[in-house]
């Protein structure tokens, strides 16, 4: 190898190096909920495998038929804009039983929530119908925001 090879062959490698070091570094840096603001709905046993397994996000209880697409609405905005993800688990899925606790499954929240939770521990939670449609996007995105530096900061 000539001494031109060499020089090239150590200038890849350092351009390696700084890569694999900048990929560490922002996926340190990087929180567990962060997306673009999805609102994954989840079978009754996914969620409770979800949670057994990794447990740490943003879930949203379901429970009311005539208001979960407006709260579906106003969380996924909320979600949107403090560029998180979350789960949501709907006690009308056919699958779910309504004769166990949303515990059974993993989430020990109260219906029609926003709850988030950091390895399968309940930190914290909205109730989506304790404020009006004008104060709901407001109160959400503070919650998210909250939680993201209470909880989902590395």
């Amino acid at each position: 190898m000539n001494r031109k090879q060499k020089i090239v062959v150590a200038a890849a490698g350092i351009v390696v190096a700084l890569g694999i070091g900048t990929a560490a570094i922002s996926s340190h840096n990087s929180s567990p909920v962060q997306g673009n603001g999805q609102l994954e709905e989840l079978h009754p046993l996914e969620m409770k495998k979800f949670m057994k397994e990794d447990g740490t996000a943003f879930v949203m209880y379901s429970f009311d038929d005539d208001t979960r697409n407006v709260y579906m609405h106003e969380v996924k905005k909320a979600l949107k804009e403090n560029d998180v993800d979350a789960k949501e688990i709907y006690s009308g899925d056919p699958l779910y039983d309504g004769s166990k606790s949303s515990s059974y499954y993993g989430v020990p929240q109260y219906s029609d929530t926003l709850a988030a939770y950091k390895n399968g521990e309940l930190k914290q939670q909205i109730e989506l119908d304790e404020y009006d449609s004008s104060q709901l996007e407001t109160e959400l995105s503070h919650f998210i925001e909250t939680s993201k530096e209470l909880y989902f900061k590395e």
